[in-house]
């Protein structure tokens, strides 16, 4: 067989080389094939993409000569030019790969007819480029055709002999293949008659000769059957032991398993199929590990050791099932012996202790808890043993008692513990109370612990009757001095709500929809005129006290409140006391509600107003007396009061307007940039003017429109701000003021110049006024310290201040004239610098700076210049600084820090100081404002903000400020402009 597998490699390898080479030569056969179809498709590409050239070379020597062409005779040249080099490239290319192929006759004299055209075509293209004029004469252009169609059909003709010769090459490549095949085909016949068929012949040979070999194994299977039969008895008589010892196991009443060298089960008890859920599984066969796969291998080690003679016993340990959850179980691991005394396997005795497990852990936990909830809530216990006077107390007892370590407390000799007087008095009568019935005790009492502190305790106690006589008392104490801390707080704290309401005279209530209950407060029935829980409240009474007018009004706003679950608005009706009195009360209710959106509980009050409602009532006659319409707006912005005029003006009822927007009196046009003029002014009304008289167009409820004048007017009042509008139809008056105008047209314009000097004068004695007053002050500082210097030196330094503070105050008077040719609207932007405004500025206040000792820190590493008006930039810089010296603090001397920052691209100019600071709780809205100041100071007019506001914002810039009282202030400019590096801007 060794030989015939030599063989047969030997000619398997002659095969194998037979194989390569003859796929070499098919290789070489397709590709010559390959490559003379892909120059066949080239030529044919070739030869028609000149027919096109010719055709376009024609179109765009005739478009020259056309006086309708739509592109310049220049571009149509150029064109000519770009065709002409390609189809004299591509045809040199196409006639140097004809000559390098076995041409015929027909395509020499097609190549020859196409060349001749070709020059024809070329000559006349340069002709028309070199022409001027760009026109081509008849002969010319008859010469064109003729040629341009001969090198077409010559090309033609070349393309289809091509195509004919591809053809045919196609037609050798198909017999090639044919051939191959044949050759391949007759390989493989010869070589399966050279491998296989001598191995055939000798596969017969070796046949023969295995039949005898059969016949021998026939006589030895014979032999080996009958030795067969004698282990067969054996092994019956083995597995008879085995059943046996299977059956014992099986029945035995503990948690048994035997498991094999293996470790596969061979036997089970009905208990530990019940202990490990197994009672409908066959587990005999299966391996321990498949039955329990979240075994850890230091249990898989420990079973091998037993199978080598140890044994492991554990009281207690957990194995963890697929789901996740934790089992406990104990077990007894031991080996079990063969009769020539082998370990054949493992005996398991375990079992599932869970249930208990779990109860310890439970119980463990629970006096976890209960020892922290009584560190929490400080619970102590304590036993007195009546025989031997002792008490014995827990830690938390002593703890609370401030009991030192080893110390010893006796009954008769514990009453010191608890405070002289109701204390002691009430835990004497308890024990003895207890000793006496047996009843326990629960009471509060004061003690006094081993510090001396006062504390307060609940003292729980009970005792141990043996006989019919008390043996023991014990309990429990718990501190309760916080407890008692809150409680008396709170009755303080109702005390003084009670005393609140009796003085606002208002009462509150509450209803308990769950147990359908209702309270009031003593103040509310005080305001019934009727004794304290005197009568029975329920949600009947208030409906039934409530004036027979209003029931209605009421009934509605209760279905309301029921049906939305909120309580809508205040309600104000009138009710009738005990005692007759008719009163006006305001109701207020707040609603609660469960998960399920159902109300459980409503909590309101009720505030007598009847004063105020008689106020009110002789405010409405004056408003109603008044010849305009008046409308009255509340700090939520709407109408909260209208009379009859305003009823008239507008077509709509009061019932209509009150609570809504004032915006339904005007066109829907105007109505966003009458938000934002009434949002300006509730939060300032008097920096655009109170009182001041606007002209508006207002809405007819039928849609008319016309002209109306308004006067605002804010008031002050108990409920916050009000705004009154005084309106006045003008239509009239301004169709006539119309006519005045459009018959003075030039006076107006007249006016309207000198009111634009004006406003101009106007502005320009605002700002000298105020950017004046400080380099003035200055002055003044420095006269008053050049009569106090000493000597020639001091006076000579600050003369040369005085030299400084003019020369500003010059180019200050200079750059004021020049703003005034600016135009109000128009802005102009330069570049100014921080650390130059801040040193001008310090030169300006140099007087002030000297006499506070301020100390002035700049940083303007981040940016040191912005875009903005020059004059405004200074004037914020001015104020801001003279404020921070102005209102410095008292204990201290002044430390200003001015710094810029970037954020989000923007420039932030920031000025802190140590100074008084504002409370911006009570002025945030109004810190901007004309005229307001917030400290006392001889020289505060509260224009210097205002100015400093607006010079920001007419720049596009906002201002802010972060203050504390005590603590100084920040103020925040942040610019309009954009940061841009400095490479940015050079770039």
């Amino acid at each position: 067989m060794k030989t015939l597998k030599n063989k047969v490699k030997q000619r398997f390898g002659l095969f194998a080389c037979i194989s390569v080479i003859a796929f070499f030569i098919v290789f070489i056969v397709i590709k010559k094939h390959v490559l003379t179809q892909n120059n066949d498709a080239f030529l044919i590409s070739k030869s028609g993409k000149q027919g096109m050239l010719s055709q376009r070379i024609t179109k765009v020597m005739f478009a020259i000569d056309s006086d309708t062409r739509l592109v310049s005779p220049v571009e149509l040249v150029d064109s000519l030019r770009v065709f002409t080099n390609e189809i004299e490239t591509s045809h040199n290319i196409l006639l140097n790969q004809y000559k390098q192929t076995k041409g015929t006759k027909r395509l020499d004299s097609l190549f020859d007819v196409v060349d001749t055209k070709l020059e024809v075509l070329v000559k006349c293209s340069d002709s028309v480029m070199s022409l001027k004029s760009f026109s081509l004469d008849k002969h010319t252009k008859a010469k064109i055709k003729e040629a341009e169609l001969s090198f077409l059909f010559g090309m033609d003709a070349i393309v289809r002999e091509y195509e004919r010769k591809s053809k045919a090459n196609f037609r050798r490549v198909e017999t090639s293949f044919y051939i191959i095949f044949l050759v391949f085909g007759l390989i493989l016949l010869g070589v399966f008659i050279f491998l296989w068929l001598t191995n055939i012949l000798q596969l017969i040979k070796k046949n023969e000769s295995l039949i005898l070999a059969n016949e021998r194994l026939a006589k030895s299977q014979f032999q080996i059957k009958e030795n067969l039969e004698v282990v067969q008895l054996l092994k019956l008589d083995l597995e008879q032991k085995d059943k046996f010892n299977k059956i014992f196991i099986e029945q035995a009443a503990p948690s048994i398993s035997m498991l094999d060298r293996d470790m596969k089960y061979i036997a089970v008890s009905e208990k530990w199929k019940q202990v490990y859920n197994m009672v409908d599984i066959d587990v005999v066969g299966m391996s321990h590990y498949d039955v329990f796969p979240n075994l850890t291998d230091s249990r898989k080690a420990q079973h091998q050791k037993c199978l080598e003679g140890d044994i492991d016993k554990c009281d207690e340990g957990y194995y963890v099932q697929d789901d996740g959850s934790v089992k406990w179980y104990f077990w007894d691991i031991r080996p079990w012996y063969l009769p020539n005394g082998s370990i054949g396997g493992l005996l398991m005795y375990s079992g599932d202790i869970t249930d208990s497990k779990n109860i310890s852990i439970a119980k463990d936990r629970i006096e976890k808890i209960l020892r922290t909830t009584n560190k929490v809530v400080r619970i102590g216990t304590w036993e007195l043993d009546i025989k031997s006077d002792k008490i014995t107390f827990s830690d938390m007892s002593r703890e609370i008692l401030k009991l030192p370590d080893g110390f010893q407390v006796y009954g008769n000799k514990s009453l010191h513990l608890y405070k002289d007087g109701a204390s002691r008095n009430k835990i004497i009568k308890s024990i003895q109370h207890l000793k006496k019935t047996g009843e326990p005790f629960d009471v509060e009492l004061e003690i006094v612990n081993m510090d001396g502190e006062n504390i307060w305790i609940r003292d729980i106690g009970q005792a141990e009757f043996v006989n019919g006589e008390c043996n023991k008392i014990f309990g429990i104490f718990q501190d309760i001095t916080y407890l008692k801390k809150v409680q008396n707080d709170l009755l303080t704290q109702n005390q003084l709500l009670s005393f609140a309401e009796n003085i606002t005279m208002m009462g509150h209530w509450r209803y308990n929809l769950i147990e359908d209950i209702v309270s009031w407060s003593p103040n509310l029935y005080l305001m019934m005129e009727v004794e304290v829980d005197s009568m029975h409240v329920d949600k009947r009474t208030m409906l039934e006290v409530t004036h027979p007018e209003d029931r209605e009004k009421v009934r509605r706003h209760m279905e309301k409140t029921f049906r939305d679950k909120e309580f809508p608005s205040r309600l104000i009706h009138r009710i009738i006391t005990a005692k007759g009195v008719v009163k006006t009360i305001e109701v207020l209710a707040k609603i609660f509600t469960d998960d399920n959106n159902e109300i459980t509980e409503i909590v309101g009050t009720c505030q007598d107003i009847t004063h105020q409602r008689i106020a009110e009532i002789k405010f409405r006659g004056l408003l109603e007396s008044a010849p305009d319409a008046m409308i009255i707006v509340n700090e939520d912005k709407k109408i909260h009061l209208v009379n009859k005029q305003a009823e008239k003006m507008f077509g709509y009822g009061a019932e209509e307007l009150l609570e809504q927007e004032i915006e339904i009196l005007l066109p829907n046009r105007f109505v966003d940039n009458f938000r934002m003029y009434e949002d300006n002014y509730f939060s300032d009304p008097k920096s655009i003017g109170i009182g001041e008289q606007n002209e508006l167009i207002g809405r007819h409820k039928n849609g008319e429109e016309f002209t109306v004048q308004v006067s605002l007017s804010p008031m002050q009042t108990e409920d916050g701000m009000l705004v009154s509008a005084a309106i006045r139809d003008i239509t009239a008056q301004k169709e006539a003021e119309q006519k005045t105008i459009n018959a003075n047209a030039n006076l107006k314009l007249l006016a309207e110049k000198l009111i634009d000097k004006n406003n101009q004068l106007a502005d320009f004695a605002q700002i000298t006024s105020h950017n004046l007053r400080a380099p003035v002050s200055n002055l003044n500082s420095l006269v008053q310290l050049y009569s106090a210097a000493g000597d020639s030196e001091n006076k000579q330094e600050i003369f040369d201040k005085f030299k400084k503070v003019i020369e500003h105050l010059t180019i200050t008077l200079n750059t004021l004239l020049e703003a005034l040719r600016v135009k109000k609207e128009k802005v102009s932007k330069t570049k100014v610098y921080f650390d130059e405004t801040l040193n001008k500025t310090k030169e300006l206040l140099a007087g002030h700076i000297i006499e506070s000792k301020a100390k002035i820190t700049s940083d303007f590493n981040a940016v040191n210049s912005v875009s903005c008006n020059k004059i405004y930039f200074e004037s914020i810089f001015l104020n801001l600084v003279e404020n921070a010296l102005k209102y410095k603090s008292n204990i201290e001397e002044p430390i200003i820090h001015i710094y810029t920052e970037i954020l989000n691209d923007k420039i932030l100019l920031k000025i802190q100081d140590n100074g008084l600071g504002i409370d911006l709780k009570k002025h945030r809205h109004k810190i901007f404002g004309l005229n307001k100041v917030f400290h006392r100071h001889p020289e505060a007019r509260g224009v210097g903000l205002f100015m400093t506001k607006i010079h920001v914002e007419s720049m596009g810039g906002e201002i802010l400020v972060e203050s504390a009282v005590g603590e100084g202030s920040t103020f925040i400019v942040k610019f309009n402009s954009d940061y841009k590096p400095d490479y940015v801007t050079q770039i």
